[in-house]
């Protein structure tokens, strides 16, 4: 009788401590899948500063013009100032089908602009950008 006893509490232990291993093994699945989704959102949030960057450089330096030639840039609407283009997961310029990025570049005034990139409907940065002119 004394022996099944033991036996009792063994296998009561022994599923305390199998309990503590999932719970542990459960908290740390989780740190690492919120860990790879933060990795992700700032690699999302790199590539699209450097996206608004080089849109901005493009605009200061060749204008509107550079926008269409060197970024497929498409003017929104006749009314509005306002340049949409596409990029892949690399930041380059591309079309419809393998577009990531969304790119728009603003333009407020002739020495004013506001860069904004998003990824799925979902704004990742913008950029107000201001020119000189030389007199």
């Amino acid at each position: 009788m004394n022996r099944k006893n033991r036996s009792n509490v063994m296998m009561m232990e022994m599923i305390v401590a199998v309990f503590f291993f999932l719970l542990c093994a459960a908290v740390c699945i989780q740190a690492f899948v919120k860990a790879d989704l933060l990795s992700k959102r700032a690699a999302d949030l790199n590539q699209s500063v450097l996206i608004a960057q080089s849109a901005a450089e493009i605009w200061k330096a060749e204008g509107e013009a550079g926008l269409i030639q060197r970024l497929n840039g498409v003017k929104k609407d006749s009314s509005e100032e306002t340049y949409t283009m596409m990029f892949d997961k690399k930041g380059n310029a591309t079309d419809q089908s393998h577009a990531v990025y969304y790119g728009e570049v603003k333009l407020i005034s002739e020495l004013e602009a506001e860069v904004t990139v998003s990824k799925g409907g979902n704004t990742l940065y913008t950029l107000a950008v201001s020119r000189h002119e030389n007199p």
